[in-house]
């Protein structure tokens, strides 16, 4: 080393510690990197909700990480599969239902597999709020919307369902959608636009040929609406005074929240697409948290035509809700879902008459805010009977997409298809 004279050797050892440290460097970051990653990805958890008592599946219940906006429910049969980051392991989790008592816990409590949660039923419970006008409470919580909802763009990641059943058969088709929801409550109009991200079909052609001349177009018009953008027609303004508002006597429960319950129903028989049902109010704010109606008989033939083509249709029932729940202060679409059962029957030889029911069901996962529009105006989803066809549901479908697990019915119904050739 003795050939190394002053400024070369003081170059050499400058080059030597700056290599040094940029291999310190690079194993720290290497290091951050590979312990980034340990913690990132997703948990997975399966299992069930079932009320204590009975042991009944639960199918209107919800499982959430409050803070963080990720939930799912579970699907016909009580069944969840729930999809978090890991980093919300130590966070808590709440399941909850209306008229439930609430269950929390850490989110590092739930298992891969064989989860099982109970709620346990509380009994509605005498009001001690002093009565009021129902009508003068209505029109506060529909004045009260831009506060206790968003009203600022936001969006949605949720699950779509459309099942259609013959009861001496099962289920015939099923339609299953991811779903991106965007709810602008600040614009005039108000709209929602809604694009499918991913989706399937099957379909039993056989028997789905039968009842092919009548449908909904687009379910997830039907059930992914929110108070944000549309007030339901019983609750505005020239709509009102044709109904009829009561007070129950009895309060229940949301997540320790007492409700009121108010029943209403038309005050005239021949009232347009009449609907009798419950709303569920939240005294202290004003807020709707839960809506559920059936129409009435009359309502059922002004949506439903009874004089269309060679086939006699006939709607004998019609239900629907749509439940709400609080993330980051404001009330957002949980869950919604729309029930027909309609008649069938051939008009000219009457070779056949099939009595169907089909269900419409959308469930949010994620409540997120939006600052620019995701879905181009080619996106928009126009009809859920165009979803790709398909005979099988296998659960990698949907990856790396949250989802319900499809329904008993739903299974046996691609069992079916995968034998017929």
């Amino acid at each position: 080393m003795q050939h190394m004279k002053g400024s070369n050797w003081d170059f050499f050892k400058k080059n030597i510690r700056f290599s040094i440290k940029r291999l310190l460097l690079c194993a720290f970051i290497l290091f951050v990197n590979n312990k980034l990653s340990a913690q990132g990805g997703y948990f997975i958890a399966k299992g069930k909700i079932v009320e204590r008592e009975s042991y009944s599946p639960l199918n209107q219940a919800y499982i959430c990480i409050p803070s963080t906006g990720y939930g799912t429910a579970p699907n016909l049969d009580g069944d969840f599969i729930f999809q978090f980051p890991n980093l919300s392991l130590d966070s808590t989790v709440i399941v909850s239902q209306l008229g439930y008592r609430s269950v929390t816990f850490k989110a590092n409590n739930l298992k891969s597999i064989d989860n099982v949660i109970f709620l346990e039923k509380i009994p509605n419970y005498d009001a001690n709020y002093g009565l009021s006008d129902v009508r003068i409470m209505l029109q506060a919580a529909i004045d009260s919307i831009p506060t206790n909802y968003n009203n600022a763009p936001y969006y949605q990641n949720g699950f779509y369902l459309e099942q259609v059943n013959l009861p001496t058969v099962g289920a015939i088709k099923v339609n299953e959608g991811v779903l991106r929801v965007e709810r602008f409550p600040n614009l005039k109009p108000k709209i929602e636009k809604v694009k499918l991200l991913r989706g399937r079909r099957l379909d039993w052609r056989g028997q789905t040929q039968k009842i092919e001349g009548w449908g909904f177009q687009n379910g997830s018009d039907l059930v992914c609406r929110s108070f944000e953008t549309t007030i339901p027609d019983f609750l505005q303004k020239k709509q009102m005074d044709s109904y009829d508002f009561r007070l129950d006597s009895l309060m229940t429960t949301f997540e320790g929240l007492p409700l009121f319950i108010i029943h209403f129903w038309p005050l005239k028989s021949k009232t347009k697409g009449a609907k009798e049902g419950i709303i569920y109010l939240e005294p202290e704010t004003k807020a709707i948290v839960r809506i559920e109606y059936k129409l009435t008989e009359n309502g059922i033939k002004d949506l439903i035509d009874t004089k269309t083509g060679a086939v006699k249709i006939e709607g004998s029932a019609t239900s629907a809700f749509f439940q709400y729940r609080k993330f980051q202060n404001k009330w957002c679409l949980q869950e919604s879902r729309v029930d027909f059962d309609v008649n069938f029957e051939d008009r000219l030889d009457k070779k056949y008459k099939i009595d169907t029911h089909i269900l419409m069901r959308y469930v949010a996962f994620e409540n997120l805010p939006l600052t620019k529009s995701g879905i181009f105006p080619n996106e928009i989803l126009l009809s859920t009977n165009n979803f790709s066809n398909s005979k099988t549901l296998d659960d990698e479908y949907w990856t790396p997409y949250n989802h319900l697990i499809s329904s008993k019915e739903a299974m046996t119904l691609s069992n079916s298809l995968q034998k017929i050739k």
